[in-house]
């Protein structure tokens, strides 16, 4: 996936009320590379990166922007 690919997943996650799973094969490395770019953007704070303890090969964005209470 290219940068802006990556940037596009992180905005549709903001987009949404909870957030959005991509399935990979490397969790770890996408999750990496998502990381480098939330950084330099403020707009991605409210995003945390999840592996997720189920399969390890999703990766949760999950916005905790829109989280209640």
């Amino acid at each position: 996936m290219t940068n802006l690919e990556l940037t596009e997943l992180l905005y549709e996650a903001l987009r949404t009320e909870r957030g959005t799973v991509i399935q990979t094969e490397d969790a770890e490395r996408l999750r990496q590379r998502l990381y480098a770019i939330r950084r330099d953007c403020e707009d991605f704070k409210p995003l945390s990166l999840v592996i997720s303890p189920i399969n390890g090969m999703d990766l949760w964005i999950v916005n905790k922007g829109n989280a209640d209470g």
